[in-house]
């Protein structure tokens, strides 16, 4: 019993000093569907809501919304002021008439409130985003509706 502690030992530690070999390769923090734990009542776009969408639906490098040809139809690439300016007031290519990406002052009337937060978002135009992962967590959503209540303010 006490050899076989001491074998298990012996393999969790060098198991954690990385095996003695070359370093690893840093890889990039995993996507995260909560990147805002805690709702925000005053949030900011370019330190809050890009960030946030960033890390969960699309990097600068890649995914379905980022990078130079992103396989979603809206791009989270960019400046802060590039995405403000795709995005508020903009009719979006995949929903029904008369819906807006970011309808200022009005989050229920906002493209991506309804995407984040239905399955069958508009009646059936697509799916929930972030598409095959789970839902935004709720603060993340209060904050996202929060800035769009505020005015959708590029701040």
């Amino acid at each position: 019993m006490r050899l076989a502690l001491l074998v298990l030992l012996a393999l969790l530690l060098h198991a954690c000093s990385g095996g003695g070999g070359a370093p690893a390769a840093q890889t990039p923090p995993p996507a995260t569907t909560c990147p805002i734990p805690v709702a925000k009542a005053s949030p900011s776009f370019s330190a809050d809501i890009v960030p946030a969408l960033k890390s969960s639906c699309g990097s600068a490098a890649s995914s379905c919304h980022g990078g130079a040809a992103p396989s979603g139809h809206v791009s989270y690439a960019g400046t802060p002021a590039q995405i403000h300016a795709q995005w508020v007031n903009v009719a979006p290519a995949n929903a029904p008439a008369g819906w807006v990406l970011i309808k200022p002052g009005v989050p229920a009337q906002s493209w991506v409130i309804e995407k984040v937060t239905k399955d069958q978002p508009g009646g059936g135009f697509g799916t929930r985003m972030p598409q095959g992962a789970p839902a935004l967590c709720t603060p993340t959503v209060d904050t996202l509706s929060a800035w769009i209540s505020a005015g959708a303010l590029n701040n």
